[in-house]
């Protein structure tokens, strides 16, 4: 039997010394990747160095050692192919792939970046992009992972040794190096692939050769030194992608559901997704068992290795480059729940306050390092990204390093800083005041609540599951005002449902009665039940009656009278307004007051007595203060003018209507209340409509329905949306309306 060669005789010394790759890796400082180009023969002409010191790892004999030497020659010319290497089963990435390709073919000179995380496939995208171009292509393994990455003379060297077909020995200085690359260039201007890039240093000498040809660099960092001509960041492959390139590699189970699954779990990335599609190959099993086996976090990344390649030791060898307070900001992301972060929520789970200005620093320095090593994606705004493999990779190293307590540890802090700063956000819609340290102004306060809701929700939730009550019923109360301003969030049932579980849990019976007044609310303006909101109103009365509590008893009244008006049932309404004007009196509560008195003129106008409805409403202004940052005050003041608009058209008084509806939309559109704005459009565009204005009319419709989002279907968006599509509906009967448009 024939000798084996010495691509094979390393993998038999490997495995008879019972070591995998990663295993290998690690104890010659060698990259996976190196080692497993060398077995697999991609890598013809190995670097000697690395030969010695796998042959020294593998304390392989004297004529064991002489035959993996020879693999290599001369100095410093190994890692290199003539032609690209294609894969035969390459899948997508038509974008990044047409990209490159025609930007290659434009320019003559041109220099692509391509980065992107471990086992994104960089390198194959570069390759891809030079399958039908017939120039000489000139590849190179930079070995930014191994423990000596090759130097900029040695990338020179193999340059040269290519591109003489090995004919002559490269020179052994960088300048006497560079003057023949330089010469080559001038006659050959060949097309070079240099890959995996550690640093700018490693391939300014080939980038500096004038009439050189182009050069496409990969790297897990983003080299930004380099002034590429063209960049592209390669992220995981989007889902029908990815099971497209399973279905290849596994035909028998064509683009099942279980594909889908098994690409979601391999988090697009291409890496991963070869390794399971080998593995399901190679055992007969089918995909549905493998899906089933990863499912469990726990196992996951062990079941991604496939004879000599591993997702996890792909990973590891970018973790291993971190420095320390890097590589622990890394773990403490793994306990994050939401798809995208800001450097607060990455800070939240170390323990340490966002607002300091040098724990926020500290953690966008971290980040961007972690960006440049290809383990965090970057969003754009100053968000982030950790896709699934890598979080779990995380959660593993986290154990690894700090205990088997951290993650619960980790995440109790990132829940307790989150709902924190959620109620110094929310702190800025209360009457009592924002606590204006956390956030300068009310715009910043309500971007962090709707950006981060990914985070503080789950953070919630568990806060509810793990029976801390105080907490639920805080953060419920402190998000009561915010509420009026996003109801189109979609969750408030549930969570003031939550907050009322845990008030009636501390026997907090004034407490769970303000909380139903909420999911009254919640009830009407979120999901569009009414005999749901009059049920919850009732409870709330309820518990009212048995905290004892005057002004607690006094707003469920309330509440059960705004149930009662929206069923248009005012006649039984008003004995509830008149016992919470009553109670409000008694209690001295002047705000509360107002929000019965604007009550008690919603019921007159529902009794067609408008002219006393609109008298009432005009009370309630008067009451009002002339300015104010209270929310409470703005939400009044516009329901009261929306009330007078109302009134006013049924008694035919357009310009009165008119001019409520209009100022209405001006305090709306101050206080950021978009559905209130939508609304103050919509009866300026009835009273418009009444007095003849038809293209006046016709704008604010349209502008009202432009205000609202298509995907909104929260009950007053939904309602809203209707009647300014009715009143659009109106105009367009017997009238050229959209000729009168285009004309004004």
């Amino acid at each position: 039997m024939d000798a084996p060669n010495g691509f094979e005789l390393l993998r038999q010394l490997r495995r008879s010394a019972g070591l995998t790759i990663a295993d290998l890796a690690a104890a010659a400082g060698v990259g996976v990747r190196t080692i497993g180009d060398i077995e697999r023969g991609v890598a013809r002409r190995p670097q000697r160095p690395t030969l010695e010191a796998l042959a020294q790892a593998l304390d392989a004999s004297q004529s064991d050692r002489s035959v993996l030497l020879r693999m290599g020659r001369g100095v410093g010319v190994g890692g290199v192919s003539k032609e690209p290497l294609p894969l035969a089963d390459f899948t997508g990435r038509a974008g990044e792939t047409g990209a490159v390709g025609d930007h290659l073919l434009a320019e003559p000179a041109a220099l692509v970046m391509i980065t992107g995380g471990p086992g994104i496939g960089k390198s194959t995208i570069a390759l891809e992009a030079f399958r039908d171009d017939r120039r000489e292509t000139l590849f190179v393994d930079l070995a930014a992972q191994s423990s000596a990455p090759v130097q900029s003379l040695n990338v020179l060297q193999r340059l040269i040794f290519l591109a003489t077909n090995g004919a002559e020995d490269p020179p052994p200085t960088l300048a006497a190096a560079m003057s023949r690359w330089q010469q080559l260039c001038a006659e050959q201007a060949p097309a070079v692939i240099l890959d995996d890039a550690h640093n700018e240093a490693q391939v300014r000498p080939v980038l500096d050769a004038p009439g050189r040809g182009p050069v496409v660099v990969t790297s897990r960092r983003l080299l930004s030194g380099l002034d590429a001509t063209l960049r592209v960041a390669v992220e995981p492959m989007p889902i029908d992608e990815s099971v497209g390139l399973l279905a290849r590699i596994v035909p028998s189970e064509g683009s099942s559901d279980n594909l889908r699954d098994l690409a979601s779990l391999c988090s697009g990335v291409p890496l991963a997704l070869r390794v399971a599609g080998s593995r399901i190959a190679a055992s007969g099993d089918t995909a549905s068992d493998f899906v089933a086996a990863m499912r469990a976090e726990e196992r996951r990344l062990r079941m991604l290795a496939h004879h000599d390649v591993s997702v996890e030791a792909a990973f590891a060898v970018s973790y291993r480059d971190l420095e320390a307070n890097v590589a622990r900001q890394f773990r403490a992301l793994a306990v994050i729940d939401g798809a995208t972060f800001g450097a607060d929520i990455a800070t939240a789970p170390l323990g340490t306050a966002a607002s300091r200005g040098d724990a926020a620093a500290d953690t966008e320095d971290s980040l961007e390092e972690l960006v440049e090593l290809g383990l965090v994606e970057p969003r754009g705004g100053n968000r982030y990204r950790v896709h699934d493999l890598l979080r779990v990779f995380a959660l593993e190293q986290l154990v690894i390093a700090e205990g088997s307590d951290a993650i619960t540890a980790r995440r109790e802090l990132l829940r307790s800083v989150v709902l924190a700063r959620l109620r110094a956000a929310a702190g800025w819609f209360s009457p009592a005041g924002p606590a204006k340290a956390e956030f300068p102004d009310s715009a910043s306060a309500r971007a962090w609540i709707t950006a981060e809701v990914d985070h503080w929700w789950p953070a919630f939730e568990a806060a509810f599951t793990e029976q801390r009550h105080t907490t639920v019923v805080e953060v419920a109360d402190a998000l009561q005002w915010f509420s009026n301003l996003w109801p189109a969030w979609g969750h408030w049932w549930d969570l003031f449902g939550h907050a009322v579980d845990a008030a009636k849990s501390q026997q907090d019976s004034a407490a769970a009665s303000r909380l139903l007044g909420r999911r009254t609310w919640a009830a009407l303006m979120e999901r569009g039940d009414r005999e749901a909101a009059l049920d919850v109103a009732l409870e709330g009365q309820a518990e009212a009656l048995r905290s004892g509590k005057e002004a607690v008893v006094a707003e469920a009244e309330y509440h059960v009278a705004w149930a009662l008006l929206v069923l248009r049932r005012p006649e039984e309404a008003l004995p509830h307004i008149e016992a919470a004007v009553a109670g409000h009196l008694r209690t001295g509560n002047r705000d509360a007051l107002l929000q019965c008195r604007s009550m008690y003129g919603a019921a007159l106008h529902l009794l067609s007595r408008h002219e006393e409805a609109i008298e009432a409403f005009r009370v309630v202004l008067a009451e009002l203060p002339a300015s104010s940052s209270d929310p409470g005050t703005g939400f009044t003041r516009v329901v009261a003018l929306e009330e007078i608009s109302k009134s006013a058209i049924a008694l035919e008084r357009w310009d009165e209507a008119e001019a409520a509806a209009g100022d209405g939309f001006a305090v709306a559109s101050e206080m950021a209340w978009d559905i209130g704005a939508v609304r103050a459009l919509r009866q300026r565009s009835e009273a418009r409509l009444g007095a003849g204005l038809t293209i006046e009319a016709y704008h604010d419709a349209k502008r009202g329905l432009a205000m609202i989002e298509d995907e909104r279907n929260d009950a007053q968006a939904v309602a809203v949306r209707a009647e300014l599509e009715s009143i659009l509906g109106r105009l367009t009967v017997g009238t050229d309306i959209a000729g009168d448009v285009q004309a004004s």
